[in-house]
């Protein structure tokens, strides 16, 4: 018998919103298939010109879905989450610095407390449970009327199996391997929009700070021997965390480097 398919369902992800953060949801957008979330979020926030307003858009399917430095995320449909979560502020580009990290902290913290798992981070934002990724997140902004656009992108894995002959280039694995009971995809997201709003108030009022000694307990890189390709060259030393600007900490033997995302691809050695 082929087992039924979880199907996401806008009212069924609502019920787990605090009902402060439901009122400031204006609208959750759910497709069956699209390119890509974030691509559609960003026309969809066209006609949304306040500060107070944030959509989040869904699809039970990607046909283009991208994750970090322009590769493309596998989204299969009916097993993952496929999410995006956008608002207009008031802070530059420049005051951004470590969204990406303190989005994963929120992100990881919230599966951690539903789903009763450990899980870590690796630097910037991917998301590993038992060693293995399961997750990403995706920053991207753009500036219009003087305000910052800003959109969340987070896929993370829930039913996705071997079977399903994703070539993904590294370990990765589901959600649902770990749980005794079936994995819930409406009540993992309404979780994790709940902490989305939250973040958007959090980072506006206190930067990344609050962020920082949270993701170190979560860095999955911490003291470890790494390998960075950082502008052609491979170099090797260990993590030391990271800075007060969310920059990937690192030293060789002869120097230390302030990584920023997207400037380096690194790995354990």
């Amino acid at each position: 018998m082929t087992e039924k398919k979880q199907i996401l369902d806008k009212s069924k992800i609502l019920r787990y919103l605090d009902p402060k953060n439901l009122l400031s949801l204006k609208e959750v957008i759910i497709y069956e298939e699209i390119g890509s979330t974030n691509d559609a979020i960003k026309k969809e926030m066209q006609g949304f010109i306040s500060k107070s307003d944030v959509i989040a858009v869904l699809a039970e399917k990607q046909t283009a879905g991208r994750g970090t430095g322009g590769k493309k995320w596998f989204s299969p449909a009916y097993k993952n989450i496929y999410l995006s979560f956008s608002w207009n502020s008031a802070l530059a580009p420049s005051q951004l610095e470590g969204l990406s990290l303190a989005a994963a902290v929120e992100v990881t913290k919230a599966l951690e407390h539903s789903l009763a798992l450990k899980f870590n981070l690796k630097w910037p934002n991917d998301i590993f449970l038992s060693g293995k990724k399961v997750g990403g997140i995706l920053i991207e902004t753009t500036q219009s009327n003087k305000l910052t656009n800003i959109v969340i992108g987070i896929g993370l894995n829930v039913f996705m199996e071997k079977k399903n002959n994703v070539p993904i280039d590294q370990d990765w694995t589901s959600i649902s391997n770990y749980l005794e009971g079936k994995a819930d995809r409406n009540k993992i997201i309404g979780t994790i929009l709940n902490v989305l709003i939250d973040l958007r108030g959090k980072f506006e009022d206190r930067g990344f700070a609050p962020y920082k000694p949270l993701f170190e307990d979560l860095n999955l890189l911490k003291d470890q021997i790494c390998e960075v390709d950082f502008h052609g060259k491979r170099l090797n030393g260990i993590v030391k965390g990271i800075s007060d600007k969310g920059e990937l900490v690192f030293a060789t033997k002869e120097k230390m480097f302030f990584l920023r995302s997207g400037q380096a691809l690194i790995k354990k050695a």
